[in-house]
């Protein structure tokens, strides 16, 4: 493979886990695992850990100064009041908190929010999800490496990952129109 080609494949991956982690995160819950293990398959699964860490602390970043601003304005002051509970639970570890929701499958953006609310110090906040992603996106990586898995499989794992959480929304509304 030749170093263009290399950085060209990285390229997509760094944008592609930026979409996966960014505004659209809620709706793409498993997108980005499928995607890990077929870039494992082609580059070596540290550098594909790497990458994906980082672009996706930058969208982080950016996510997190985002939901602090919304989440402090006057028009979200009911979530405020509901999750006040919540916020203080996280206060007590947020670090572990943080670390906890980067390696799990728990959604990022509980972390998010409650880290916003607690105006969690970002440098902090961005130091325990790396911490986490790093050995998550490489152990998913190297799992790829091993399994050869096509990219036919990986499409129909993201589309599928959509397709459940679109189903999720959907009943969510239906259950709450009847109620």
């Amino acid at each position: 493979m030749s170093d263009s080609s290399l950085w060209t494949g990285l390229g997509s991956l760094a944008l592609i886990s930026a979409w996966c982690h960014g505004p659209a995160s809620p709706f793409l819950p498993a997108a980005f695992e499928p995607v890990l293990l077929a870039y494992g398959r082609i580059h070596p699964p540290l550098v594909v850990a790497l990458v994906g860490t980082a672009a996706s602390l930058v969208v982080e970043a950016i996510n997190y100064v985002s939901y602090g601003y919304l989440l402090r304005g006057r028009y979200l002051l009911r979530v405020r009041e509901v999750s006040a509970g919540l916020t203080m639970m996280f206060g007590r570890r947020p670090f572990l908190a943080c670390l906890i929701v980067a390696t799990t499958p728990i959604p990022d953006w509980s972390a998010r929010m409650l880290g916003a609310l607690a105006r969690y110090p970002l440098r902090r906040y961005l130091l325990a999800f790396a911490m986490g992603r790093v050995p998550k996106f490489w152990l998913i990586a190297t799992v790829g490496q091993a399994l050869h898995i096509s990219w036919w499989t990986v499409l129909a794992l993201v589309l599928g990952s959509v397709l459940v959480a679109c189903a999720g929304v959907a009943a969510r509304r239906l259950h709450e129109a009847r109620a």
